[in-house]
């Protein structure tokens, strides 16, 4: 198999950015000097102004309209285009997959065009678990009061003191005071709604079911963990096996030592802002330890692209507030093309053009969801908060503290040489190894060495796509090996090794016996993750034609427009019209993959 990824950064990407600089030295020429009212400016010029656009039937009358023109028109002229391959935006990829990119990011334009929110799970509906052929529906009860402290007890009181005047900060309107202006974005009727710490539903991926009434597989002492967030820009996207980034903890399941993973449904942002889905993350976090009673050591903490940026902001929370709280924190983190700067200063200058052509996101996308995140908090919050930039520009670079990357876990990090977060990416993996330094300097021996593997020509979250399988298969396979490195452990862990029990198994007369042999099954799951290794994943490669092409984007086109919601008349309702994404193998007939294009699922929007 040729070799699809590189677990080092190119010196033509790294040399870039003087990461040292600060947010006052930071000129780009005509672009100026480097603030955050005028990233404010500029992201406000380049917003959409469509109005008419945000009426339910003019949007559904223009999406059709979009969609058909992109289909029969767009589409045949931009294959015409790429025939020659010097006018492809990668030289190594096929005229399909050209195509696939491109009709990605023309179909990510219009959700800021249309102002689309509306594409996520509605989490009030509980799934049917018989229905489901890869995962099993759980309802995770809120984190005790005593975990809103620090930087979500801040973001919150915040939260609460601006209702009635949330304001998306980088969208258009002419009148942004005016009553009604930005609907159910400002809640002005619940100006009084306490917000805070909430049930949260999730889904435990242990495998594939052999019968539908199948409940999750039982877990062994040692046996790792993985706490997942699913992308989607904080916009849309689920984590039901419905959605393409389920294809991330089915995959992990299948071919890496994890064999459990809880994909957390974590609220979205046009129905909660920022801090709300930390709140989430943190009550999914307290759920492991205390009610699953997985012990910390054998908690993986990971995410795809806003995923990502929610478990990296979990992990900053444990490190500064854990021990407060009885805490140690995870054994390490996993984050797939992860969203390290929601302020865009990465952007300014050069950088907004950066990898413009080669991604599935397009220019508007970004500065939506990020207005929606946060029309909660002062503006400037997005630009200040290491919580939600730990790779912004004006947040000064350092080594240790409370904006530095000290005392994380051992982190593995994946992205795509082509995505347009690439540049904030390896900012991010600079200031990492940066801690790392400091750490080292001060006789603290690091777990595990970290490690950034960059997918030369991949798209923004390629692992989650059928298309960049054969990427996928490669990313896992060293992901694999590192996480069997991470999880194993050392044998001085083995003879020290605590076991933890509950309240009432401790006051049993049995306790030693019990504890003697999770200790022995612990020590054995140990073992076999230090000898075992796992299958492989076979790249499928996307042979179909274009007419299974055609047949893609019109369905993924068609998603994006809104219809009437039906009638409920069961709480356990599951829609049957959505796909249901299987994991990537070989043996599978093609047919019976999902060769979805966009990074949406109905439709799913990554980032």
């Amino acid at each position: 198999m040729a070799s699809h990824v590189r677990d080092h950064l190119p010196v033509s990407q790294t040399v870039m950015v003087d990461h040292g600089s600060t947010a006052s030295q930071s000129t780009h020429g005509k672009w100026g000097e480097l603030t955050s009212e005028a990233i404010f400016a500029v992201a406000l010029a380049a917003a959409p102004r469509a109005a008419a656009l945000r009426h339910p039937l003019f949007r559904r009358v223009y999406l059709i309209f979009f969609i058909l023109l992109s289909l029969f028109v767009l589409v045949p002229a931009w294959a015409v285009l790429y025939i020659p391959k010097r006018y492809r935006p990668r030289e190594t990829w096929t005229l399909q997959r050209c195509l696939r990119v491109r009709w990605s990011r023309r179909l990510c334009a219009v959700v800021a065009r249309c102002e689309i929110d509306y594409l996520g799970r509605e989490l009030s509906l509980d799934l049917d678990p018989a229905t489901l052929t890869h995962s099993h529906p759980v309802t995770i009860p809120p984190a005790p009061l005593k975990y809103l402290r620090g930087h979500p007890a801040e973001t919150l009181a915040q939260l609460h003191a601006s209702r009635g005047k949330w304001h998306p900060h980088l969208v258009h309107r002419i009148h942004r005071d005016r009553p009604g202006a930005w609907g159910r974005w400002n809640h002005e009727p619940e100006r009084t709604r306490i917000y805070g710490m909430s049930t949260v539903k999730a889904f435990w991926y242990t495998g594939k079911k052999i019968r539908p009434t199948d409940g999750p597989r039982a877990r062994r002492p040692g046996q790792p963990v993985a706490l997942h967030f699913h992308g989607g820009g904080y916009l849309c996207g689920t984590a039901a096996e419905s959605d393409t980034t389920s294809n991330i903890p089915k995959s992990l399941v299948d071919y890496s030592p994890v064999h459990h993973v809880l994909s957390v449904d974590y609220r979205l942002a046009p129905a909660a802002p920022w801090p709300l889905p930390l709140l989430d993350a943190i009550s999914a976090y307290h759920y492991l330890v205390h009610h699953e009673r997985v012990p910390e050591r054998d908690i993986v903490v990971g995410g795809d692209s806003a995923g990502g940026h929610l478990a990296i902001a979990l992990t900053r929370y444990l490190r500064d507030e854990g021990r407060a709280l009885g805490l140690t924190g995870p054994r390490g983190l996993v984050v797939m093309s992860p969203w390290v700067d929601v302020g865009f200063t990465n952007a300014w200058g050069d950088g907004m053009y950066h990898n413009a052509d080669s991604d599935t996101i397009d220019d508007t996308f970004g500065p939506f969801a990020s207005s929606l995140l946060l029309r909660a908090l002062p503006p400037t919050t997005m630009h200040t908060s290491p919580y939600l930039s730990p790779a912004g520009l004006l947040i000064p670079t350092a080594p240790t503290g409370p904006n530095s990357l000290e005392s994380f876990p051992p982190t593995y990090i994946i992205y795509g040489g082509a995505e347009r977060l690439a540049r904030s990416i390896e900012i991010f993996w600079t200031r990492l190894r940066l801690a790392r330094k400091a750490e080292a300097v001060l006789g603290r021996r690091p777990v595990l060495v970290d490690r950034i593997v960059q997918c030369p020509d991949a798209v923004h979250d390629f692992m989650i796509f059928p298309w960049m399988s054969e990427e996928a298969a490669e990313m896992y396979e060293g992901l694999d090996t590192w996480l069997r490195e991470l999880l194993a452990g050392s044998a001085e862990e083995d003879d020290n090794d605590e076991v933890a029990g509950s309240p009432e198994e401790m006051r049993s007369p049995d306790w030693k016996d019990i504890a003697l042999k999770r200790r022995v099954s612990r020590r054995m799951s140990r073992a076999s993750l230090r000898v075992e290794k796992s299958p492989l994943m076979g790249p499928t490669k996307d042979e179909q034609g274009v007419m299974r092409l055609m047949t893609d984007m019109r369905s993924e086109g068609m998603r994006s427009v809104p219809l009437p919601i039906p009638r409920l008349s069961s709480p356990s309702y599951c829609p049957r019209s959505l796909p249901a994404y299987t994991p990537l193998k070989s043996s599978q007939a093609p047919s019976t993959l999902c060769h979805s294009s966009s990074p949406c699922a109905f439709v799913k929007l990554s980032l």
